[in-house]
This record gives C-alpha cells, structure tokens and sequence, in this order.
C-alpha cells in the first residue's frame, strides 16, 4: 500500500448515487465524444485521408498511422501526469472544459483536407493529433468522475449507458451524413460532393456535437472538492505524487496485472477501430456511402453491446464479462484476415459467381461487413467492463491519477500498433498484412486476465 502524502479529500458523493440527472449529464458528456471517434478515426474521414487527401492506398494508410502514432505517444506522455495533476487539485471540470475547447477546434482541422493536397497537409495532421490528445485526455478526468457519482454496483449500468449513447448519437450524426449531404440531392449548406466537401466536414459536426452534449455536464453534475491549493502548488504535489506511485507501483500487483493485460487487449481493439474504414476503402475500394452504412449498422450494435456489457458487468462482475468480449473480439479479428478482394477465410472464391447486387453486393463485402458488426459489438462490451473494472480496483483516493495510468495502459503501446500496421504496410505494400497486428495483443490480453482478481487495491 502506497502512503499517500497531504491526502486529497474524498470525491464528492462518494459512495453515493448523486442523482439521476447528474448520472445522465455525465453519460451525455462521454457519449458526445463518440461523433469523432466514428467519422474521424474509424469510418468517413480516415478512409478518405488515406485515399484522397493522400492518394495511394498503401501511403495514405501508413501516413494514418504514423499520425495516430504521434498522438498516442503524445497521450501515453502526459496522461498520467495531468491525472495526477488533477489530483492533486481536486478539481475535473476545469480540465474537461480545457480538452472540451481546444479539442472541438481542432477537430475542425478536417476542413481543410483538401484531396490531394501537399502544401498544408503538415498543419491538418498536426490538428488531427492535437484532437486526439485532448479526446483521449477527456476520458481521464471523465471516467475518473464515475466514483463521484455512483456507488459501485451501478458502474457497470452507468458505464454502460455511457457508450450507448455514444453510439445512439453515432447513428444521429451517421443518418444526419446520408440525408443531409450524401444521398441528398441539394447538400445542406451547399457543400460540393464532388470536391469532398461533406467527408472534410465531419469534423465540424463532431466539434459542435461534443460542445453543444458538454454542457448539462457542466451545469448538473457534482464536481470533486478543490483541495485549495495554487496552480504551482497542484502542479508540484501532482507531479511528487506520480513519482512516489511509480515508485512503489509494484505494491499495487492486482492493478499493474490489470493495467498491463488491458494494454495489451485494448490495443488489439484500437487496431481494429482506428483502421476499419482505412482498411474497407484500401481493400475492397468501399465508397463513403458504403462505410456510412456500415457505421450506422456497427453504431446499431455497439448500442447493444454497451447495455448488454453493463447488464453483465452487473450480474457476474467485470473480469468474466471482459474476457468474454475479449475472446470474441480475437475470433472477429481473425475473420477480417482472412478476407480480400476475391477471399473469403483465405480461400479464393469467384467474386462473379457469388454477386448478388446491392450496396454490398459480393461474398467478401458481406462477411467484412459482419466481421466488422461483430467487431463493433465486442469492442464496445469490452471498452464497457474494462472502465468498470479499474472503477472497482483502484485506490479512491487516486482516482484521476490511476486513470490517468489507465489512460496510459491504453496509450502507451497504442503508438507501436498504428507504427507496425504503417511499417508493416511499408514493407509489405499490402494493407492486409496490417490487419493481423490486432490478433497478437488480443491474445495477450485475454491471457492476461485470468490473473486479475476483481477486487479494490488498499
């Protein structure tokens, strides 16, 4: 047990249910992050920077994951320090306030891709990475205000019902794309379809969705108590705090067991994530309406996942229902390898024979289609249960620090699978090659879990 110096008051309300408009506005706040995770990482805009902005495949593919790469360095760096900064202040919302308006600004970066482009293009990347920063940095202080707000038997529903509304307003912004400006004739806004104009605004829709779902947060639910101390003060006590918990990291085993088995679990899952549309467009030439389709579909089952994941995470605790999303996870990883332009679970089929027209008209575009359903739904179950599980197996009293090490299990090798799958890429000049990087970590992972224990550290 690490003996904590000038101990920070307990959170505000915890132990206790802080109401249930307060739960609401805190599962707004984490859900309104979702719009920029699934247009800009996952399916519209990732597909397009590396088929349009850059326009070969194979670079556009290794120039997002040098990119990703960057930012994840950049969160594995300064997670655990502004977690512990914070706790050392108090206080989240002040920092949540900062991700909030720096973060939907640069998301707006994604204007200015223009396709093709070179001259500029080092100033679109450097705001992409700046927003992924202050994403994942609100995450921190976000999931660190669930204790406050909660006793423990309703993380699982709360943290639950955090991605399902995150995913119910993925399939908002999602159906907003197809009628507002993709399937529509006369694009709001007068945006030129031709020009790519609709795929460089997500960005705005993302930015403006987050800040405008922000504010019940802001307004309705109960914030940590400052502990009073100057900025310089926090800055100081935050940063001896950090030193004195890696220190003596080892004295928490069951958390470093957890925190390394999710590192690597949850890598695997980036992989998956960040790459989906990257890899559907790269591989078998999917257009922006077919990766909007498949979004709303995956957002659909995401949104089932998130409140199954918290009914199980309830019924029969965190680590059996993580390592159930886990292994479907690796199972689902394992079909997106095996299919290509003309395979299907690495066998060649004709394309032809099997056509049945549609918007995914050939054998191949249906079974990625589902590989990535059911990616989209044990990804989220297991995204659900692994923030209810560090919930129940942290110190109270270091809640924003240890998620802020939570933040950097998740970060600090997600720099090496975007790298690899971009080296990979390189090397090979394939971009399948790089969908089997998640199979590894999601192995790992799930091993790792059988030697948590599902209990709070001292």
């Amino acid at each position: 047990m690490v003996e904590v110096i000038e101990t920070a008051p307990a959170p505000a309300g915890a132990g206790k249910d802080a109401g249930r408009l307060a739960q609401f506005a805190w599962a707004a706040f984490d859900g309104a992050r979702s719009p920029y995770n699934v247009l800009i990482n996952i399916f519209i805009f990732s597909a397009y920077f590396s088929t349009v902005v850059v326009p070969d495949p194979v670079r556009g593919q290794a120039a997002w994951s040098f990119l990703t790469s960057i930012a994840a360095a950049g969160v594995a760096i300064g997670a655990p320090i502004l977690g512990a900064i914070a706790d050392a202040g108090g206080r989240r919302k002040p920092w949540l306030l900062g991700c909030v308006l720096i973060g939907a600004a640069c998301m707006m970066a994604t204007w200015f891709a223009a396709p093709g482009m070179t001259s500029g293009l080092a100033l679109v990347m450097a705001g992409l990475i700046v927003a992924n920063m202050t994403f994942e940095y609100s995450a921190i202080f976000c999931n660190a205000m669930l204790p406050n707000i909660a006793r423990p038997e309703r993380f699982g529903f709360l943290s639950g019902l955090g991605f399902a509304l995150g995913n119910a307003f993925g399939i908002a912004v999602f159906l907003f794309f197809l009628l507002a400006w993709s399937w529509n004739p006369h694009p709001l806004f007068g945006l030129d379809l031709a020009a790519h104009q609709h795929e460089r605004a997500v960005g705005i829709l993302a930015g403006l969705w987050w800040a405008v779902f922000a504010i019940p947060l802001f307004l309705f639910t109960p914030d940590s108590p400052s502990t009073l101390r100057s900025a310089p003060e926090a800055i100081r006590h935050g940063l001896r705090q950090l030193g004195g918990t890696l220190a003596k990291i080892g004295q928490y085993r069951n958390v470093v067991t957890f925190l390394v088995a999710r590192m690597s679990y949850n890598e695997g899952f980036i992989a998956l994530m960040l790459f989906t549309g990257v890899f559907a467009a790269g591989i078998l030439h999917w257009s922006a309406t077919m990766l909007t389709v498949e979004g709303l579909i995956n957002s659909v089952a995401a949104v089932i996942a998130a409140l199954l994941a918290g009914w199980l995470d309830d019924r029969i605790g965190s680590k059996p229902a993580t390592l159930l999303f886990v292994a479907g996870g690796l199972i689902a990883n394992l079909v997106l390898w095996s299919v290509g332009p003309d395979q299907v679970f690495f066998t060649h089929i004709d394309v032809a024979a099997t056509s049945t027209g549609g918007l995914f008209p050939t054998l191949p575009d249906k079974v990625f289609l589902a590989a990535q359903c059911s990616i989209a739904f044990f990804v989220t179950g297991g995204l659900v249960t692994s923030r209810s599980m560090m919930a129940k197996v942290s110190p109270r009293h270091m809640l924003n620090e240890f998620f802020g090490l939570f933040a950097l299990s998740g970060t600090s090798t997600a720099f090496i699978g975007p790298l690899a799958i971009g080296i990979i890429t390189t090397l090979t000049h394939t971009q399948r090659a790089g969908v089997a990087v998640g199979v590894v970590f999601l192995a790992v992972g799930f091993l790792g879990m059988f030697f948590v224990k599902e209990e709070r550290a001292a």
